[in-house]
């Protein structure tokens, strides 16, 4: 059976990584999780943004890296998605942490890039210990260095290396990593992969679909895979509907 990842929220229908679409994605009784992007700020708190710069969702500009917690909340997340939604923040990662709690799992992406943000890792883990979530996150992260960090720091928060293309030596990889799950793009999966993953025993994750036709294509390679997409209500119908 496929599940379903709200990726960066709902936010096929409300700005990605803001409260809005976080709190669109939890009503979606289909949507088994949330995926969402984190970053540290100059201040060392994780916020969550997906891209390493402020230009594309706010209205602010330079690294994400280079302002407090307070000067990113002081941005506007949402007015070039909708006029709508002017004014929607920066969220921090606690945030998303206890809106979720109890309702939907979280599919953390550590921004990580060889060892750019320090004590990004130990940051979150110690979030999600003090808010008894270790078993609602999976830690995901194209850094796989990353990773390890965070296994080593507490052995019983899943984690998952992602790739940008198509994965080689998974067997190994997920040994190195301690996975429970291996994300790529859905246009490299194949049923070679799927062969490879199958003995492990852990999850296989792609994004982002978002047609009826890739997920067609998808499930005739396994009717097991964790789907991340924009616009889970167009994969909710194609469900109800026998697809």
């Amino acid at each position: 059976m496929r599940r379903l990842v709200a990726h960066r929220g709902w936010s096929g229908r409300a700005p990605e990584n803001t409260m809005a679409a976080f709190m669109m994605a939890l009503g979606i009784e289909t949507v088994e999780a949330i995926e969402l992007d984190v970053h540290l700020s100059k201040d060392g708190v994780p916020v969550v943004i997906h891209d390493f710069t402020l230009e594309r969702t706010t209205d602010g500009s330079g690294l994400v890296g280079d302002h407090t917690v307070e000067e990113l909340q002081q941005l506007d997340a949402g007015y070039w998605f909708n006029g709508r939604f002017a004014y929607e923040r920066i969220p921090t990662l606690e945030d998303v942490l206890l809106l979720a709690k109890g309702r939907k799992r979280l599919l953390v992406e550590l921004k990580q890039k060889a060892g750019y943000y320090g004590g990004l890792e130990e940051t979150v883990v110690e979030l999600i210990q003090r808010h008894g979530m270790t078993e609602e996150v999976l830690v995901i992260s194209f850094d796989h260095v990353s990773l390890q960090k965070v296994k080593a720091l507490d052995p019983s928060i899943a984690v998952g290396p992602i790739f940008l293309g198509l994965p080689t030596l998974i067997a190994e990889q997920v040994r190195q990593v301690g996975a429970g799950y291996i994300g790529m793009h859905h246009e490299f999966l194949t049923e070679e992969i799927v062969e490879a993953v199958q003995p492990l025993g852990i999850e296989l994750g792609v994004w982002t679909v978002d047609t009826a036709e890739d997920q067609e294509r998808l499930i005739r390679l396994s009717d097991s895979l964790v789907i991340t997409t924009n616009y889970p209500e167009r994969l909710t119908q194609q469900e109800k509907v026998g697809v």
